[in-house]
């Protein structure tokens, strides 16, 4: 599966009603099991009809795997043309991850920020609004200029809260919710910049210090866990996630070093 289509399949969070991970009495089978039940649920079904199949994501989840691996800039038009034509943007979630993946493309990549900015007479309101988050979250010099032009009057109240929120991305609280997490692994994927990976991976480590303390009522607890399961999902698929789960591995011990272990499947 490709490294984003986790981003968009797994639309809930993990089922409350899955025992939390624990280590005793059975330790780390009940943590693999458990991973391994959440890594399910980000998996796409291969049993869905035509229409769902028409509107599945795992397409230019290939392409956004594909600018991943070989960071051809060329590509970029497409997919954002891709998700706007598939009616997607209109989702919150989808929109503010593609814009995360976006802006890293736009701070990192020449000619990106001409081959994106060019589509904006073509595309829908919603695919507009998608390209002012990213343009926000790249901190373009021309931010405001750039607003006046994809957003109109009724786009006063997304202005504000596009205002309001921060940039860098990093400055996100990546266990505030789950969009925010999804945020993390799209910028990672168009950038490789390991900032977006370490945090995931922190985020993964505060899951096992709520769960070893029984703390699994902690507001920050459902992102968190969600967090350590897609690195188990990842990790086995590319080499750099696997070997930075390795790195963070060495000098843990105690619930932390046995959830890194889960991960890598060790």
């Amino acid at each position: 599966m490709p490294i984003v289509t986790y981003f968009f399949t797994a639309s809930q969070s993990p089922a409350r009603g899955v025992a939390p991970l624990g280590f005793a009495p059975s330790g780390r089978c009940a943590l693999l099991a458990l991973f391994f039940a959440l890594a399910l649920l980000l998996v796409p079904s291969q049993e869905a009809s035509a229409l769902t199949a028409a509107k599945n994501l795992s397409l230019y989840a290939r392409d956004m795997e594909f600018f991943y691996k070989e960071k051809r800039a060329e590509t970029l038009p497409g997919i954002l043309r891709t998700f706007d034509a598939q009616n997607v943007l209109y989702d919150r979630q989808k929109q503010l991850t593609l814009a995360a993946f976006l802006a890293e493309a736009l701070k990192s990549e020449p000619t990106a920020r001409e081959t994106l900015l060019s589509q904006a007479p073509t595309l829908s309101r919603d695919g507009k609004r998608t390209l002012a988050w990213a343009v926000h979250l790249a901190q373009l010099t021309d931010e405001a200029a750039l607003m006046n032009q994809l957003l109109d009057q009724r786009d006063a109240v997304l202005l504000q809260q596009i205002r309001l929120n921060p940039t860098p991305l990093l400055q996100w609280d990546i266990t505030s919710e789950k969009t925010v997490l999804q945020m993390y692994w799209a910028a990672y994927t168009a950038s490789g910049n390991i900032a977006y990976l370490d945090a995931i991976i922190d985020a993964a480590l505060h899951y096992a210090d709520l769960n070893s303390s029984g703390r699994q009522n902690d507001p920050s607890f459902p992102v968190s866990q969600t967090a350590a399961a897609s690195l188990y999902e990842m990790s086995p698929r590319h080499e750099t996630v696997q070997n930075r789960v390795e790195q963070k591995l060495k000098g843990l011990s105690g619930p932390r070093a046995e959830t890194l272990l889960t991960i890598l499947r060790k």
